[in-house]
């Protein structure tokens, strides 16, 4: 049935009645982006199973199409969700569009629409159709917004035809939201400034709260594109928006005030003023998702973690609160979808004191949950098994959940990873595939062991034994799951020759989280150890033999950058100007952060002893880039933290630089400029300040 209908939608694209055909513009006609708003909501597609979810999209889109075939957001759409939910779809769907661009050479839409569905598996073919239909129809902006997107990143990266193709975009639709990623990372001020002038000015004629919304953009626009000494007078811009926006909507929700928080807090109100919006929405909202983040943005607010990841007490007492109040969000804020399917197995998928009985419950939830509302994947099979086998539940249903999860993986790593991977990003797929595939095989040695069935490990043989991989990260695993593979066979001294190798090979020691420290390779090889009689002083010296190489892993969790790090030249919050080539004779920790991520949170109050421990040492800098696209949001934080370390927006700067990441990231540059080692990720270090100042102390 999809398949007939998208073929009437093509039937329409293509149609011979378009010799001239007419081609979408900047913004969707309001009718389409009624029914959109209407039919495509978040709330009303979470409510539904996922199979019922997909045929929701398809009738919507589809029934679009064929009634307005010009439209182009209903096609977008309609790409988009097949190439991310419905994978084994996605080949079929591109032939399609490149044969309907070859039926109908002359119609930009037809080529555009072929070149976005091919961008990232024939992205060569995908420039040509996309630069044919810009040819064809230069005043069509939306090939030029692809062709920047191509530009912009993997090994296709050419910043001058990203900016050129940028351009043209907005000198069409000159007020668009719909590139502000792109925009921010390879947009130069002054364009971004033309943009925000023009979304000003459009937003201005604006009633529609939901078009509205689109004030966020601009602040964050506004925010990026001035110098810091010009925020102050920004944010009492922000303010006098905000007199109008608040009075534009008579029947505000929850998101609405929340959204109106937000700007309140970029204008710099007091935080009496944020109080009072947090409170009305308790009040007037009070099962809204809005209510939610407030309750828990006060908790955590009013329950500060133990910093010390070694106070085993402390964590307990928090860990215990933090449960507590999960159990009233749940109760109290039913519509909030990872609340009711996923929160509460996540949040105690690792306690060892949990009862069985409870623990099933828990898993059985959120299996049924993923299974029902998730686009398939084997994630949920390999949580659930993982959690069974941590615990040492139920290991023939771990088994069952593990074989399912077999085929499902098997056709994850094999999907297309698309055409424009630089090296480095190949290597960390496969680095990834490698990680993946060595958990599932460790998942079915536990269970197949816990459930006495050795036979289970006969189709293991040549994965877990072939040769070692490549990255030393992965080698202490691969040896690992060999030591499973020989205990499960009883092969006990072939294990523990494995086991030994597991723990000399490991990057680093594991370190305490939350108060405990967990050390699964050592606790597996001790068991095996006393099974065969050994003593606990035999331990000791078999777990450290004297020729292994300790932690040859001086680098830890710490790796050499590919790439070098650029000249730069960027102001700070308080419009002070670092430059890379005026830093030379000191030893720099860079820091890459943002407000909304909770590693980065975590992370962030060490960081701020860290600069005040060397804030006065000649040698030793400390400097942390910002990527907030909300740049208006940062300047608060840091005062409500009461953070004085600098900040650096840099959401250009980074993202143009690394092709995807992760944060936090720590950079480590040495005194003559040169990017000696990056660390990705806070892992909770009880030595953190001391591990980050030897770091820097190395590369003098």
């Amino acid at each position: 049935m999809r398949i007939s209908v998208l073929s009437i939608a093509f039937l329409y694209l293509g149609g011979t009645c378009f010799a001239q055909p007419q081609l979408p513009g900047c913004e969707p006609r309001p009718e389409v982006q009624k029914e959109l708003r209407e039919q495509l909501n978040d709330k009303s597609l979470d409510k539904l199973r996922f199979a019922d979810q997909a045929a929701r999209r398809h009738e919507v889109l589809e029934g679009l199409m064929a009634k307005y075939p010009r439209e182009l957001e209903p096609y977008r759409r309609l790409i988009d969700f097949v190439h991310y939910s419905e994978t084994d779809h996605y080949a079929a769907l591109q032939a399609r569009y490149k044969e309907q661009a070859a039926q109908k050479p002359g119609d930009p839409l037809a080529l555009y629409l072929a070149g976005y569905v091919l961008t990232g598996t024939d992205t060569p073919e995908a420039i040509r159709l996309l630069e044919a239909a810009k040819t064809q129809a230069p005043e069509f902006a939306w090939p030029a917004l692809q062709l920047a997107n191509i530009y912009s990143t993997g090994k296709f990266t050419d910043g001058k035809k990203s900016g050129a193709y940028l351009s043209s975009f907005f000198s069409v639709c000159s007020s668009s939201t719909d590139a502000q990623w792109i925009l921010g990372k390879g947009g130069d001020t002054a364009l971004q400034a033309r943009v925000a002038a023009a979304l000003r000015e459009r937003l201005a004629k604006e009633s529609d709260p939901e078009i509205l919304k689109q004030y966020e953009t601009l602040w964050g626009l506004e925010f990026r594109s001035r110098s810091p000494q010009q925020h102050a007078a920004l944010r009492r811009e922000v303010a006098e928006d905000l007199k109008r926006l608040e009075s534009a909507n008579p029947k505000p929700d929850g998101e609405w005030l929340a959204f109106l928080r937000g700007g309140s807090k970029q204008s710099g109100a007091a935080e009496a003023a944020l109080t009072a919006f947090d409170d009305r929405i308790l009040k007037e909202f009070p099962s809204s998702n809005a209510a939610y983040n407030v309750a828990g943005a006060r908790w955590n607010k009013a329950h500060k973690p133990p910093e010390d990841q070694q106070d085993t007490a402390a964590w307990t007492a928090w860990n215990q609160a933090h449960l507590e109040a999960l159990k009233g969000w749940i109760r109290d804020y039913p519509d909030n979808t990872y609340l009711s399917r996923s929160a509460w197995f996540n949040q105690i998928s690792s306690d060892m004191s949990l009862a069985e009985k409870e623990g099933v419950a828990a898993l059985d939830r959120y299996l049924k949950a993923a299974l029902d509302y998730e686009p398939p994947d084997s994630s949920p099979y390999l949580d659930a098994a993982d959690f069974l086998v941590t615990h040492k539940w139920q290991p023939k249903r771990a088994l069952d959940l593990l074989h399912k999860a077999q085929p499902m993986l098997a056709a994850e790593l094999k999907q297309p990873q698309g055409d424009g991977l630089t090296p480095d990003r190949e290597d960390e797929r496969e680095r990834s595939a490698v990680y993946q595939q060595q958990n599932l095989n460790g998942l079915i040695l536990q269970a197949a062991r816990l459930a006495n069935r050795p036979a289970e490990a006969q189709s293991l043989h040549a994965a877990v034994e072939g040769a070692p991989p490549k990255s030393p990260k992965r080698q202490s695993d691969y040896w690992r799951n060999r030591a499973r593979l020989a205990a499960l066979e009883n092969r006990k001294a072939d294990a523990l020759t494995y086991y030994q190798l597991a723990l000399t090979t490991r990057i680093s020691p594991p370190t305490p989280w939350h108060g405990r420290l967990e050390d699964p390779v050592s606790d597996e090889a001790r068991a095996l150890f006393k099974d065969l009689g050994g003593t606990d002083v035999a331990w000791g010296v078999w777990s450290k033999p004297p020729g292994a190489k300790p932690q040859e892993a001086t680098e830890g969790r710490w790796e050499k950058p590919v790439r070098q790090l650029p000249t730069f030249e960027l102001a700070d919050l308080s419009g002070t100007t670092w430059k890379l080539a005026t830093l030379e004779g000191k030893s720099v920790l860079i820091n890459i952060w943002a407000t909304w991520c909770g590693p980065c949170n975590t992370e962030l109050p060490h960081l701020q002893k860290l600069y005040e421990t060397v804030k006065d040492r000649p040698g030793l800098q400390i400097l942390t880039f910002n990527i907030d696209e909300d740049l208006g949001l940062v300047e608060p934080f840091m005062k409500e933290k009461g953070y004085t370390f600098p900040v650096m927006p840099a959401f250009s700067f980074v993202t143009t630089l690394l092709d995807g990441f992760a944060i936090p990231q720590n950079w480590i540059v040495d005194p003559k400029g040169v990017w000696r080692w990056t660390q990705i990720g806070y892992g909770g270090e009880p030595d953190w300040i001391d591990v980050m100042i030897q770091r820097m102390e190395m590369v003098k």
